[in-house]
C-alpha cells in the first residue's frame, strides 16, 4: 500500500539508491452515474456544465484510471474533484474517491472538494473526508464557485480547516492570454496572488502551472511569497511546449514543480512522453516526476 512517512529532506530522496515513485498529482475518476445520469447532473451542478459542455468529453472510473497507469507506468494516481457547486454531486464524487483510495491504497490517494462558500457545512466535510483518508481538497474551480467576487474572509473556515489538518488546495488556475477551452475561467495570477498573500501559511497547488505565475517567480518578493506554493503541470500538452517544465522549474525553483496528467483529458501515456521531451536533468526529473509530491503528501517515495 502507499505509506504516508515523515517529512524527509529532498536530498535524501534523491540519494536513495531505489528509484523513486512516478507520481501523477491529478488525475480525475468519477462515478459511472454520472455519465450516465449526465443531463441530470448537469443541470444541478454549474462546475460540470462547464466542464462537459461537449456531449463527448471523456469520463473516466477508477478501472480506466487504474489500467492508464498500468499501460504509462504510473505508480501513484492523485484522484482530484471538481469545484463542485452542489452538495450533493460534491458528496457523491468524494465517496468515490475515498472508496477507490481505499480499495487501491498502493495506487490512489483521494482529494475531496467542496466550495468554501459553504462555510461550516464545507468545513465539516473536509474534516470528514480527512477522517476518511483525504489527503488534500481540491480541484477548486473559483469562477463556476463563485468566490472570486467573495471577500476572502469568507473563504476563512476552509483554508484554516485545511492548514489546521495539513491538507494542499489545489485550484484551477487560467492564463490571462492564449485560446480558450471549456473551464479555463479568469483564475489569473494576480488572483492567485491576491488569494497566496491572504492565507500565506496554506499550502497551495495551482494547476495548469499556474495560469504562468511561476514565471513571475523571477522577482524577488514573489518569489518569497510563493514559498507554500507548488504548481502542477496538468493538460500542459494543450497549453505548452515541453520546455515549459525547464522555464518554470528555472524561475520557481524544481522543487515547486508537479508532474500531472489531467487524465482522462490528456492520457498519462502521452503526458509522460511529452514530458521526456522537457530537456530537464536527471535531478530535477526526479522531483517533478514522484520526489516533490512525495513530501508534500507524505508519501513513501521508493518503489
Amino acid at each position: 500500500m502507499v505509506e504516508f512517512s515523515t517529512p524527509r529532506t529532498l536530498e535524501a530522496d534523491l540519494n536513495n539508491p531505489h528509484e523513486p515513485l512516478l507520481i501523477d498529482t491529478c488525475t480525475h475518476i468519477l462515478p459511472e452515474s454520472f455519465d450516465v445520469n449526465r443531463e441530470f447532473v448537469s443541470r444541478a451542478d454549474r462546475t460540470f456544465r462547464s466542464l462537459f459542455v461537449d456531449p463527448k468529453a471523456k469520463f473516466a472510473q477508477v478501472h480506466d484510471l487504474l489500467a492508464s497507469m498500468d499501460e504509462s507506468g504510473v505508480d501513484v494516481s492523485v484522484c482530484t474533484g471538481f469545484g463542485w457547486t452542489s452538495p450533493e454531486v460534491a458528496l457523491e464524487a468524494n465517496n468515490y474517491n475515498l472508496t477507490a483510495a481505499k480499495e487501491y491504497p498502493d495506487r490512489l490517494v483521494a482529494f475531496c472538494s467542496v466550495n468554501p462558500l459553504w462555510g461550516e457545512d464545507a468545513v465539516d466535510e473536509v474534516k470528514r473526508c480527512h477522517a476518511e483518508g483525504a489527503k488534500g481538497i481540491g480541484e477548486l474551480h473559483p469562477d463556476t464557485q463563485g468566490f472570486l467576487d467573495a471577500d476572502l474572509a469568507a473563504l476563512a473556515p476552509v483554508l484554516d480547516t485545511a492548514n489546521d489538518l495539513d491538507m494542499p488546495i489545489l485550484m484551477h488556475a487560467s492564463e490571462p492570454v492564449g485560446h480558450g477551452y471549456p473551464g479555463k475561467g479568469t483564475v489569473t495570477p494576480g488572483l492567485l496572488m491576491a488569494l497566496v498573500t491572504a492565507f500565506p501559511n496554506n499550502k497551495f497547488i495551482f494547476s495548469h502551472f499556474g495560469g504562468g505565475l511561476p514565471f513571475y517567480a523571477l522577482m524577488p518578493e514573489v518569489r518569497s511569497a510563493l514559498k507554500n506554493v507548488y504548481f502542477d503541470s496538468a493538460a500542459f500538452p494543450f497549453l505548452y511546449r515541453p520546455e515549459v517544465f525547464d522555464v518554470a522549474a528555472t524561475a520557481a525553483g524544481p522543487e515547486k514543480i508537479l508532474f500531472a496528467s489531467d487524465y482522462p483529458l490528456v492520457t498519462q501515456k502521452r503526458a509522460l512522453m511529452e514530458f521526456g521531451e522537457s530537456g530537464l536533468n536527471e535531478h530535477t526529473s526526479k522531483l517533478v516526476s514522484g520526489v516533490n509530491a512525495s513530501k508534500l503528501l507524505g508519501i513513501s517515495t521508493n518503489r
